[in-house]
């Protein structure tokens, strides 16, 4: 029959098993967070491919209403020249020319304007492929993220489980006189609640314990820090 395991034992692998569990948790836990921000950087790409649609709509809309100011412009600007014909007034006169020097302005700022609306066009529909597949990745990108962290959340899970088990098999080394002890110190404080002592120094707070304790420590006995009130168990 195998021999019993010393308590100390039995602490030093319900530390391991705890520190696991958190550890656990911990990346269960941050899976909602990776997810949101998954979730917002496909917004911005789904934004940045809808913008730019929206922009060519825009643009042509754009085009549309200078290419009929540009012609009111025109039709204004053939009437004003029609006006100059039989003014025989020379402050008239010039006062006609100023106008159709005005109107001659505004026709060519709407030609500039309306080239460079085109232009823009051309070049943001041209870049459409390019848009397109940028949305398409970043849509297969997500939904592959979410396959691997959906797995990956059995996976921690299955083994959060596997952990539970294998925890509550080792404590049934427990003796029933220390057990509520034991319970309070790992409820109040996780994991935390050992450490290991090394050198005569227990690792949770750093304090040198007496040769004596480090004796008692080897040999199994249930030993708190006197400092740090952690459970001891050999690690060295």
């Amino acid at each position: 029959m195998p021999a019993m395991p010393l308590l100390t034992d039995v602490f030093r692998e319900c530390h391991r098993l705890r520190k696991h569990l958190r550890d656990l948790q911990t990346e269960i836990d941050r899976g909602p967070r990776i997810l949101k921000a998954r979730q917002e950087t496909l917004e911005t790409e789904r934004q940045e491919h809808k913008d730019h649609h929206e922009t060519i709509k825009k643009l042509k809309l754009k085009q549309r209403d200078d290419e009929g100011t540009l012609k009111q412009t025109d039709t204004r600007l053939a009437k004003l020249e029609d006006q100059t014909t039989g003014i025989s007034n020379q402050k008239e006169y010039e006062a006609k020319q100023s106008e159709i020097a005005q109107a001659r302005a505004i026709k060519g700022g709407l030609e500039d304007a309306i080239l460079a609306t085109m232009t823009d066009i051309e070049e943001k529909t041209a870049a459409i492929p390019a848009v397109e597949k940028k949305w398409a990745d970043a849509q297969i990108d997500f939904a592959e993220f979410q396959t691997e962290a959906t797995e990956r959340l059995e996976r921690l899970k299955a083994d959060q489980e596997a952990t539970n088990a294998a925890l509550a098999k080792t404590e049934m080394g427990i003796p029933e006189e220390i057990r509520s002890r034991y319970d309070s110190l790992v409820k109040a404080h996780g994991p935390d609640a050992f450490a290991g002592v090394k050198d005569r120094v227990c690792q949770g707070c750093r304090r040198k314990i007496t040769e004596q304790r480090q004796v008692e420590v080897r040999d199994g006995l249930f030993l708190l820090c006197s400092t740090c009130g952690k459970m001891f168990y050999p690690s060295d």
